[in-house]
């Protein structure tokens, strides 16, 4: 997922905020590497158990499977009517957690500017906002979950009454061992149901974050690193830029911010492009990088810019940015 990041276009992030990505990196990846694993093993260990005390209960004492395989049925229907509201309501808990983590990282970075002109308040109120958004979404599921249990504790003393009421019925055939044991394991038993039908619908809840974090690593790419072309070698020597025909946009369906542009910048030429909010002034510059691909044609000393890797055309070009940052 990573690397899907980083080889992501531009566009992704200025539609994404930062608040959704650290989501994935915080919450999620935490689910899948530390929750999904140990929930998972419970599960089928739990399930393994199961296994071995009908075989054992069914051994001795037959008539148990009576009321048992009636009731596994009710278990899985309501395990599987369960999980067609709780793993929406999952993603709407994990989609109101995004807003969170976006509204601490914009605060953060302008701390400064919020203090200078007196924001804290308002600041606080969208906080609060996005934070109250996301315990409704929580709260939520923790109620669907808690109704989940409530029906799995009614099925399991329907069953302990079903067990015991077939002892009296029969317990002129059954000796005191016999009643000892199907009820310690109608108890057992029960208990290891309603435990596993929980942890496979809590596995199948956490899978939405592996859901989400697969989204991301099928991210579109930008084009290749390096391709088969590579520039010939001191390019670019002169500096000579030539736009043939070019229009750009910086997404498929978004308006075209370039249309048919033709423009040659001579070696050396100090060039200025003066234009008003909107006209495509930096949108030249993302045509020059590629951050999004430009149609037509782009030269920097007669190389076709769209035939070169996106390491070996930016490796060669610099830019002051709007915004700059330093690094040591």
């Amino acid at each position: 997922m990573f690397n899907a990041i980083l080889r992501a276009p531009v566009r992704f992030f200025d539609i994404n905020p930062i608040g959704r990505v650290l989501n994935r990196f915080s919450k999620d990846i935490g689910q899948v590497d530390s929750m999904l694993p140990w929930t998972f093993t419970d599960f089928i260990q739990v399930f393994l158990q199961i296994l071995g005390v009908i075989a054992v209960a069914a051994s001795v004492i037959p008539w148990i499977l009576i009321p048992v395989l009636p009731l596994l049925g009710l278990f899985l229907f309501l395990r599987r009517y369960f999980l067609q509201t709780s793993r929406d309501v999952k993603r709407l808990e994990s989609t109101t957690r995004s807003p969170v983590f976006s509204h601490l990282s914009s605060s953060l970075q302008g701390l400064w500017t919020i203090r200078a002109f007196g924001a804290e308040e308002r600041f606080q109120n969208a906080f609060d906002a996005h934070q109250n958004l996301h315990s409704e979404a929580f709260f939520l599921f923790l109620t669907t979950s808690r109704w989940f249990a409530v029906r799995l504790d009614g099925m399991c003393s329907v069953f302990v009454t079903i067990t015991t009421f077939g002892c009296l019925l029969l317990r002129d055939q059954l000796d005191a061992g016999s009643v000892g044991l199907a009820l310690s394991y109608a108890v057992t038993l029960m208990g290891m149901f309603q435990w596993g039908v929980r942890q496979s619908a809590e596995v199948e809840n956490m899978m939405t974050s592996v859901e989400r974090v697969m989204e991301y690593t099928e991210l579109e790419s930008e084009a290749p690193w390096e391709t088969k072309k590579r520039p010939p070698p001191g390019w670019p020597s002169k500096g000579l830029v030539t736009f043939d025909g070019v229009s750009f946009s910086y997404s498929n369906d978004s308006p075209p911010v370039l249309h048919g542009l033709q423009a040659m910048f001579q070696p050396q030429e100090k060039v200025g492009i003066v234009g008003r909010t909107g006209a495509g002034k930096s949108s030249l510059v993302s045509a020059l990088f590629r951050l999004a691909e430009p149609q037509g044609k782009i030269y920097i000393d007669g190389v076709v810019t769209s035939d070169l890797g996106l390491h070996d055309l930016r490796q060669k070009m610099s830019i002051i940015p709007q915004v700059s940052s330093k690094w040591n």
